[in-house]
């Protein structure tokens, strides 16, 4: 489901999100998949053993088959907004000017809305699955779950090995400042896209994203689409190429030398198949009307999610990339 489809917002709340997901481009895309506040994600192999040929009266192949059981939490993103129960009294009583109140307390709303918004899209990629310097929680991102390390430097997640981790990224090691860098960063691009059936999103940060598309313009692979909720983005060779900040993909990714160096990442977005966003709220929102709480009337945002990678193919890091 699309954020819009698991939030089932109407009103107010179906504005705040609209203006969240033309804020943040991650959620035009992304897919969530309804979990509880404690879950268990199974994977299991993606390749089949042996084939299926047989004989008449033969016996078919057969393979017993576990699933790898992983226990996940979901992190908590949450925000408030207060009204002190003596404004309320003067939009209820219309002793004042309640239109104007009603405005103010309207773009308050939006900025908490964009500040979740911006912190989920941040935390998708940048999450760490630890505790901040706060001791609060953080979800897990793409840039951890595959880390630009050989195995000896990833973390086993999703009953996913720190081998299988590590064929998931790529290091391109190349600057693109020449057209020999530009056809070779290309070449290893589409080969990445091969390795992820169904590939329907290239996470970049902007200064790639440009990159990418003046590269795309001169090759004919640059274009235009129109996501599900209407919103516009560019696309490389069909794919949609979601430009994110660099707060949420860094420029200053290192190679053991340069640290001027950027990733992509290439994902398949998909319930049960890909990857996804678990939640039990997609974005929740509660409005001043039906939190009275004396003094205060309060209008409270949240997002309760985490990252979920179900298939080894589902998602590939393309690390090293110097512009």
């Amino acid at each position: 489901m699309n954020i819009a489809q698991i939030s089932s917002l109407t009103g107010r709340g179906a504005g705040l999100l609209a203006a969240m997901i033309e804020a943040a481009p991650l959620l035009s895309v992304a897919e969530f998949q309804e979990e509880a506040s404690d879950h268990l994600l199974a994977t299991g192999r993606e390749t089949k053993s042996g084939s299926g040929v047989r004989n008449e009266g033969d016996t078919a192949n057969r393979t017993a088959v576990t699933p790898d059981v992983t226990p996940r939490k979901l992190r908590l993103y949450s925000r408030e907004v207060a009204v002190d129960n003596v404004r309320r009294q003067d939009a209820i009583r219309g002793v004042s000017a309640p239109q104007g109140l009603k405005n103010f307390y309207d773009n308050q709303l939006k900025v908490e809305a964009l500040g979740i918004a911006e912190e989920f899209q941040d935390e998708a990629l940048a999450g760490t699955d630890t505790t901040n310097g706060g001791g609060k929680y953080r979800m897990l991102g793409f840039s951890e779950f595959i880390k630009d390390a050989n195995a000896a430097g990833q973390t086993s997640r999703f009953g996913f090995s720190t081998s299988d981790l590590a064929a998931m990224n790529s290091q391109l090691s190349l600057k693109l400042d020449t057209d020999a860098n530009k056809s070779a960063f290309v070449e290893a691009l589409m080969k990445l896209i091969a390795q992820v059936p169904g590939a329907n999103a290239i996470l970049v940060n902007p200064n790639l994203s440009a990159r990418m598309t003046t590269i795309g313009k001169q090759l004919g692979a640059a274009g235009e689409s129109v996501t599900s909720f209407g919103t516009k983005v560019k696309t490389f060779d069909g794919k949609a190429l979601v430009e994110l900040p660099t707060s949420a993909i860094p420029q200053n990714e290192s190679d053991g030398t340069n640290s001027d160096c950027t990733s992509l990442y290439v994902v398949r977005f998909a319930e049960g198949t890909g990857a996804a966003f678990t939640t039990n709220s997609g974005f929740l929102f509660t409005d001043f009307e039906e939190t009275s709480q004396l003094p205060s009337g309060i209008a409270r945002l949240e997002m309760f999610v985490n990252l979920a990678v179900l298939k080894r193919n589902a998602v590939r890091r393309m690390s090293r990339i110097r512009l």
